[in-house]
């Protein structure tokens, strides 16, 4: 799969409302990259059961309304437990988008979205759109949402900047501006005492301003390709300032890696991820880096 590109999406539906929280997404992304999207639907038990009946007209309906909008798509009914057919669907049909809702309960297959999602994105090797979960009234129904603001956070290493090449396609699709931040995490207690007052300055200063580098130079290519980009240095708990600049500055996405540890404090991204998925309030756009990818074994 080339980086950035979007050729097909895989969207999960378990018959609720709050999982058709990602379909103006879905046609927003599809429109614009020309994308053929699969629309999954895992049934239990015999194909037979009146339940996956219900759930296989589900799909195919969603399906061919996708199709009257002018969006290619195919419905994929599925029979055993959710997170494993989503990934091994996935896996197997070169998927190069996940998008999924955060949560979400079906009155037709009775999966729980919410574990669905947490286990595809914790093993899933395609990048993954998670979307929070909305039951929207009909009179509050939209056709299409995007995203005119992407905050991207970085950690200073290569590992961390595997959602880059995807925030940058985005961005010079939709016309998107990016924020760039790093997060600094100020030295412990016993690094202070051990450096004294002056070093543990300079030390400080130090990883400020290699920061700063990093992110001026990031922000100065994607400009030269005609991307609006600011960056900001802060200082703090990783976790805590990423949610507090998305949800001060209005970001509309967050796109990060799934894993990454810096040379600068060395905070696991991985975790850092997972904190910020449980705590931000918008959709988030997440990929592993192919130094971390360990290929699904077949069954």
């Amino acid at each position: 799969m080339a980086q950035g590109a979007l050729r097909r999406i895989l969207v999960p539906l378990d018959g609720s409302g709050e999982a058709e929280s990602v379909l103006p997404y879905l046609r927003d992304l599809s429109l614009r990259f020309d994308s053929h999207a699969d629309i999954l639907g895992v049934g239990m038990g015999k194909k037979q059961r009146r339940v996956n009946q219900l759930l296989e007209d589900y799909v195919s309906r969603v399906a061919a309304n996708l199709n009257g909008d002018s969006i290619e798509a195919e419905p994929v009914l599925l029979f055993g437990t959710a997170a494993d057919k989503i990934l091994d669907f996935a896996a197997q049909n070169d998927v190069d988008l996940i998008i999924m809702a955060s949560h979400g309960r079906s009155g037709i297959s009775r999966w729980w979205m919410g574990s669905v999602a947490e286990k595809v994105i914790s093993e899933s090797t395609t990048q993954v759109l998670l979307v929070p979960s909305i039951r929207r009234r009909k009179t509050e129904a939209v056709w299409m949402l995007s995203f005119p603001k992407i905050l991207a956070p970085l950690d200073g290493s290569d590992i961390g900047q595997a959602a880059l090449p995807y925030v940058e396609t985005l961005a010079a699709r939709t016309g998107a501006s990016v924020s760039l931040i790093q997060v600094v995490s100020p030295p412990g207690t016993m690094e202070a005492s051990i450096l004294g007052g002056s070093d543990w300055r300079k030390f400080v200063k130090a990883m400020n301003d290699a920061a700063d580098n990093y992110l001026g130079g990031i922000a100065e290519r994607l400009t030269d390709r005609g991307i609006k980009a600011t960056y900001e240095v802060v200082t703090g708990d990783p976790a805590d300032r990423i949610v507090e600049y998305a949800k001060d500055n209005e970001v509309s996405l967050i796109a990060m890696s799934t894993h990454g540890r810096t040379g600068l404090r060395r905070w696991v991204l991985g975790s850092v991820t997972d904190k910020v998925l449980h705590a931000a309030r918008m959709p988030m756009w997440l990929v592993r880096s192919p130094k971390m990818l360990i290929p699904r074994s077949a069954d």
